[in-house]
């Protein structure tokens, strides 16, 4: 197969993200009309076998092909163990699980569709599998928020944050033990992110400064629209 070269807001690039945007809207605004009822028991469990059906045949491509590698190919970097966070978050409505998601997806994955690492893409089909997984994470984080009127709290921060660097932790240890560098947390990933300010360790000091940044002005974003609804009921 051709390797790839993947182009940061070329048309491969720009394309995808109109399409995600379009699936958003689509599945956010007209599910009804298309036969997916706002409080659906079907469509989660159909959602939750996508994301992990994503994951699954990446690494089955990647071995087909032979880019799979044990050093970076297990699903431990923070957005795949948002996968099936995400899973059960949406098959359970559990609410710790929907605060990961939302710190993980909002943030993380957002970053991962709009400036991936582009050392990640050997082939096309990888950066497709990437943009797929990543919006399919964030989509379930807007589903349950907006379906299931699900929120993330201000005093949900230090849980999350906590849970977070927990999961550093364990990772760091695998990283040390297969000299690998999941999470990023050994090398600065290949990208263009503003968020990614400083060598080692400064930048994950940074990109865990950001988010909480990012996710303290969503929750102030979302408890003014549900002010707004207030007052109009």
């Amino acid at each position: 197969m051709t390797p790839y070269t993947f182009d940061l807001f070329g048309n491969d690039h720009i394309v995808s993200i109109i399409l995600i945007i379009i699936f958003y809207v689509l599945f956010l605004c007209f599910n009804e009309k298309i036969g997916i009822k706002n409080k659906s028991e079907i469509f989660p469990i159909v959602l939750s076998f996508i994301i992990i059906s994503l994951d699954i045949s990446e690494d089955i491509v990647r071995y087909i092909t032979g880019y799979y590698s044990i050093e970076k190919d297990l699903p431990l970097q923070l957005c795949t163990i948002g996968i099936y966070v995400a899973v059960v978050a949406l098959l359970k409505k559990n609410q710790i699980a929907f605060e990961l998601i939302f710190y993980w997806g909002l943030v993380g994955a957002s970053q991962a569709i709009l400036t991936p690492d582009s050392e990640l893409f050997e082939l096309k089909i990888f950066f497709i599998y990437s943009q797929a997984y990543h919006s399919a994470l964030i989509f379930s984080v807007l589903w349950l928020a907006i379906k299931h009127n699900m929120r993330i709290k201000l005093e949900s921060i230090p849980r999350v944050v906590l849970i977070t660097n927990l999961a550093v932790v364990v990772i760091s240890l695998i990283n040390y033990l297969l000299d690998s560098n999941y999470m990023f947390l050994r090398v600065k990933p290949n990208s263009v992110s503003p968020f990614l300010i400083g060598d080692w360790p400064v930048y994950i000091i940074m990109v865990q400064f950001f988010s909480i940044v990012i996710v303290l002005l969503f929750i102030k974003i979302q408890d003014l629209l549900l002010l707004q609804v207030s007052s109009k009921q």
